[in-house]
């Protein structure tokens, strides 16, 4: 269902920009699993398309742009059904023009997240943005959805500031933490991936008094930049197979198949494992190992169901506002649009 009533006509020469995508709302993590390898793989690379890919824990979604939006978007959907052999259409959702563009600045607000108002999700529109920038030339439309979508996600974080401190990620693994591991404070701790999630709860961590802490990144120059600052110890990537002396490990790495299986763990030693990310850094079977309790990034979101429902009665508000810029920032561009119009009719000298 469209947000706005605006003539098609009015918008033929913009907002041909749809999106297709899945989140936690619709999909299981194993299904969602699937699809983020599925949409890494068509459009993790360059390709004649213009397109977006953006992929987190939460959602893997394609933003596009074409001439004909429902030939893309049909094409775009064959090429997943040769990769997926199950059924996910309807657990798969779709958006063109003014509602693509409604639906990208609710996310990039953390309107949609699991998380209400999660930050994180900023950061990582405007990584994909860039990241698609660096590829090549984006048509307008796709910079002007995505420049508008992060000037509005950041205009609502920063009317509804007031809401910080209800818990967050980093409160429910402190939580686990306390309930799992009986020596608690004299826990030694892993981040595997220097990501943004793992950064803000190494942070947490550190206030409440958390001192062994050690961070494993890919890049180790990245890695020893964020341990000078905290005043932690870095485990070079060579030598990831260490993690298992770890009391808990927090995986939040990007990687296409799993960096820890069942026959990877041998020592018998009582072990939390917490793995934010899809595709999963952690094979589900470990959960299963007698000495491991593992946490996958929709437990950890259940946790904190109870935040939500405390600040739903605002997201609703934000919602309300969100529609209205947006309806003022089309109205605008619609004014532009029609003067280039006349212009290129021949009406304007």
């Amino acid at each position: 269902m469209s947000k706005f009533s605006i003539n098609t006509f009015q918008w033929s020469l913009f907002m041909r920009v749809g999106v297709i995508g899945i989140n936690h709302k619709q999909a299981c993590l194993q299904l969602r699993e699937k699809l983020a390898k599925t949409f890494q793989k068509w459009f993790g690379c360059p390709r004649k398309e213009a397109f977006i890919l953006l992929s987190t824990c939460n959602r893997t979604e394609l933003y596009f742009t074409s001439d004909n939006l429902a030939d893309t978007h049909t094409n775009f959907l064959q090429m997943i059904r040769e990769e997926v052999d199950e059924s996910f259409d309807q657990k798969m959702y779709s958006f063109f023009g003014e509602d693509c563009f409604y639906h990208l600045s609710s996310v990039t607000a953390g309107l949609d997240s699991a998380i209400i108002w999660e930050t994180e999700i900023q950061g990582q529109v405007k990584a994909a943005y860039e990241e698609a920038v660096t590829r090549g030339l984006l048509p307008y439309d796709l910079h002007y959805l995505f420049q508008k979508s992060l000037k509005n996600g950041k205009h609502l974080r920063s009317r509804y500031q007031g809401i910080r401190g209800i818990p967050d990620v980093e409160h429910a693994i402190l939580d686990i933490g306390l309930r799992t591991l009986p020596k608690w404070k004299s826990a030694q701790v892993l981040f595997v991936g220097a990501s943004a999630i793992n950064l803000k709860i190494l942070a947490h961590l550190k206030t409440k008094g958390l001192e062994k802490i050690t961070l494993c990144n890919r890049t180790e120059s990245r890695a020893r930049h964020h341990a000078n600052r905290w005043g932690i110890d870095v485990l070079p990537w060579s030598q990831f197979h260490q993690w298992q002396d770890y009391d808990l490990v927090i995986f939040g790495t990007k990687s296409p198949n799993p960096l820890v299986t069942a026959q990877d763990y041998s020592i018998n030693k009582r072990q939390l494992i917490i793995d934010l990310c899809v595709p999963r850094n952690v094979a589900p079977e470990m959960a299963f190992h007698p000495h491991v309790t593992l946490h996958n990034i929709d437990e950890v979101h259940r946790l904190l169901e109870g935040r939500r429902k405390r600040i739903e009665h605002l997201a609703i508000e934000a919602q309300i506002l969100l529609a209205e810029i947006i309806h003022r920032q089309l109205e605008s561009f619609r004014r532009k649009t029609k003067v280039c119009s006349l212009v290129y009719s021949g009406y304007v000298a």
